[in-house]
């Protein structure tokens, strides 16, 4: 059931909405004269001339590639006072390394050479005092002090110069005995090799043969096939060559 309220009622409160104000009317403003676009006609070109490729003869093999190869720059900023194991060794490896006590034998004095009966005592020196790290390259032999060392003290060429296992019950005069123990003979683990230029001994090199047994005659047998070693032509021979020309400068005097 629904109960009405008379308007007429005064007793009753009116709830009753504005009513929304008057507004002007909507006027809109006239958009601003713009100039047709005007495009300009295309210029004609001309129609490129192509030129017909140059002939070329066949391409030619080769056994060695070397002569026509580009050069290997990768060295070129590396200077002879920078050059580790690691630089040497290249893309095609060492053909020899490894720990050796390497010696020039110094010239004996006037009396030892003269009265060998009253001064037959032999030179000595440990094993530890003088070992290095030898590398063998493009015809030279790079000493290093270690095999981690950024260069080589010093390095010497092999061409020339004669392999010798030397007998320790027989050494020979003028070297020097490494690491001696009865009689003044060298310890049975280490080997000599004597490289000598005629009769004389430009450099000894001794490794110890307890861990490695054929060390000394791998050795041996490198400084043997360097002639053959020298006709090589690879960008990381040649550039051994280069710094071995190099560091041979600082060897040792004898």
């Amino acid at each position: 059931r629904i109960n009405y309220i008379p308007i007429s009622n005064p007793g009753v409160a009116m709830d009753l909405a504005a009513p929304a104000p008057r507004t002007a009317a909507a006027t809109a403003t006239a958009a601003p004269f713009v100039e047709a676009a005007v495009a300009e006609a295309a210029v004609p070109r001309k129609s490129p001339v192509v030129e017909p490729a140059q002939s070329v003869g066949p391409a030619i093999t080769t056994d060695d590639a070397t002569p026509t190869a580009p050069c290997d720059n990768s060295n070129e900023t590396i200077s002879p006072n920078r050059v580790s194991v690691n630089a040497l060794r290249g893309t095609t490896g060492s053909d020899f390394e490894s720990q050796a006590a390497v010696l020039r034998p110094a010239k004996k004095d006037f009396l030892k050479k003269y009265l060998p009966l009253f001064f037959d005592e032999r030179d000595f020196v440990s094993y530890g005092e003088v070992l290095r790290y030898v590398v063998i390259k493009g015809g030279h032999c790079f000493v290093f002090t270690e095999e981690t060392d950024t260069s080589p003290l010093y390095a010497f060429h092999l061409n020339g110069l004669t392999p010798k296992m030397e007998d320790p019950s027989k050494p020979e005069g003028k070297s020097i005995t490494i690491s001696p123990s009865f009689k003044n003979i060298s310890k049975g683990d280490l080997t000599t090799v004597l490289l000598k230029e005629g009769k004389k001994i430009i450099f000894q090199i001794t490794f110890n043969t307890k861990e490695n047994p054929d060390v000394a005659k791998r050795f041996f047998s490198t400084v043997q096939g360097q002639c053959a070693s020298s006709k090589n032509k690879s960008s990381s021979i040649v550039y051994a060559k280069l710094i071995g020309e190099e560091k041979g400068k600082q060897q040792p005097t004898p």
